[in-house]
């Protein structure tokens, strides 16, 4: 089955969506998953050097606000299994770089590779609180994922693959995709926002089903 996920990794309701979704494919060991990650840019106009956080979020939102956002993102992500320390995130993260990172991940290693490098950003970010647009941090995580580390780094100081990272979040926008996590399953069934583990399984089943009735 062939799950697509469009996604920013600064998102951390993606993070929450794809630990659930995890714990769904877990479930279903006799169905053979293809997972494929395609980028999704929440905040493109954020400055390649990065931004300071807390102070532009609270003055977006409002500090009461933020406070109420982070009490809810931490509850259902304690339930996923993931311990988010948003109030250590320090630099805010232009993702351009991190998913022409993703982009050659999968071109390197395919899906497998991308989707431990998808991992490996998200807890870099939330978890640990390390500058995901920043190369040398970039080159770090993914030389802990198994790839090149000076191979990354010298992509990463080009141009190389930004030509089509760009394109691929124009079309999801020319596709209707204002907000992510955005999952397609089988090109069937789109399920958008961090669901919870039922609702993925739910609709694995419902597609496996219909490849059963087919068949």
């Amino acid at each position: 089955m062939k799950i697509d996920i469009i996604s920013d990794v600064v998102c951390p309701w993606c993070y929450i969506g794809k630990k659930n979704l995890e714990a769904a494919i877990a479930q279903r060991p006799d169905i053979d998953f293809e997972v494929q990650w395609f980028p999704y840019q929440l905040h493109p106009e954020a400055p390649l050097e990065g931004y300071n956080y807390i102070e532009t979020i609270e003055g977006k939102y409002g500090k009461a606000r933020i406070q109420m956002m982070f009490a809810q993102i931490t509850q259902a992500a304690n339930a996923s299994g993931i311990r988010m320390n948003l109030e250590g995130i320090e630099r805010g993260a232009n993702t351009l770089k991190a998913h022409r990172l993703l982009h050659l991940a999968f071109q390197e290693g395919g899906s497998e590779l991308q989707n431990a490098l998808s991992e490996a950003l998200f807890q870099a970010y939330f978890c640990d609180n390390r500058d995901i647009g920043d190369t040398q941090t970039l080159s770090t995580i993914a030389d802990q994922a198994g790839m090149a580390k000076e191979r990354v780094s010298t992509y990463l100081n080009s141009d190389e693959g930004t030509d089509d990272v760009q394109k691929l979040i124009v079309f999801s926008r020319q596709q209707g995709i204002s907000s992510v996590p955005s999952f397609s399953l089988d090109g069937q069934f789109i399920l958008s926002g961090g669901q919870a583990t039922e609702v993925f399984l739910n609709t694995i089943d419902r597609l496996a089903s219909k490849t059963d009735a087919a068949t």
